[in-house]
């Protein structure tokens, strides 16, 4: 079901299959990354030609906050296969001020800039009153729905009062997006395929006790379907416990393609068609830009 070492013939296997999709041109798009983050920005340019080598072409660079927004911008304007998103992680939310709207506004109007993200509610570690968090999630949320940009949500032990915010701003279904870095929870899964929603998977996928995120994985229909590294955090087998990059994608993805039963060329091509959805533009063009 995953790779527990870098040797052997299933590795060996795998990595032919990996070369065969980069020969014909199918790649795969790490849609959840922070390659603006202390951990990798020095080595930026290597980790990018790490990740192509492997077929991996295609990056989104997430904002947490105001300031990690704009770095977020400033790195994908650097490069054409970088895109970024921007909003306020409800670790951060107790340092935003409404103040700051406007220049969110502003950053939205970057060509690069693809999503409002990530957002959303996380009780597990409370770095953020709760309140605080649920009035931050529903102003991005309003912003999202206004601007007509996607969202990518971030939720951790706060399901519940996640979708009560979510229900209560966006209403209809005029707003699609992301559940970033999906954990396994069959109430927000739900409510994602309710709305057709993208929920994305990382690296925890791969792991020897994720045994009910998998089955969550085999429910979920491929066109709902996106991978993420979340790196520098979440390292798939055979990486766990060490630094993640982009280029470790590849290896969710081989467990992506055990679970759902497909090959994997198949299956970069379904993410790629869903991503290319996500923006509004299809497969051809995104493949060629």
């Amino acid at each position: 079901m995953f790779l527990k070492k870098r040797t052997g013939d299933d590795y060996e296997s795998f990595i032919k299959e990996v070369g065969l999709a980069k020969n014909e041109g199918i790649f795969l798009t790490d849609t959840h990354s922070h390659l603006h983050f202390p951990e990798l920005i020095n080595d930026v340019e290597q980790h990018i030609a790490d990740a192509k080598s492997l077929g991996v072409n295609r990056f989104v660079t997430i904002g947490i906050n105001k300031e990690d927004s704009r770095k977020a911008i400033d790195l994908a304007e650097r490069f054409e296969m970088i895109y970024a998103s921007v909003g306020v992680h409800p670790h951060d939310a107790s340092g935003f001020n409404v103040k700051e709207i406007d220049l969110f506004r502003e950053y939205l109007q970057y060509e690069k800039v693809i999503a409002i993200g990530e957002i959303g509610l996380d009780y597990f570690r409370n770095h953020s009153p709760s309140e605080k968090q649920k009035d931050v999630f529903a102003i991005f949320l309003d912003m999202a729905k206004a601007e007509s940009v996607p969202v990518i949500i971030h939720n951790r032990e706060a399901t519940s009062d996640l979708l009560e915010v979510a229900d209560s701003v966006l209403c209809d279904d005029t707003v699609s997006g992301i559940i970033h870095c999906f954990n396994g929870d069959k109430d927000l899964m739900k409510w994602a395929l309710d709305r057709d929603f993208f929920i994305s998977f990382a690296g925890n996928l791969t792991y020897n006790k994720a045994n009910e995120l998998r089955d969550c994985l085999r429910y979920i229909p491929l066109n709902n379907l996106l991978l993420e590294t979340d790196c520098p955090y979440l390292s798939p087998m055979p990486f766990r416990g060490k630094k993640n990059v982009p280029a470790h994608v590849i290896y969710t993805a081989y467990t992506a393609c055990k679970v759902k039963k497909i090959d994997y060329q198949n299956l970069l091509i379904n993410l790629e068609e869903n991503f290319g959805k996500l923006l509004g533009i299809s497969y051809a063009r995104h493949i060629n830009s």
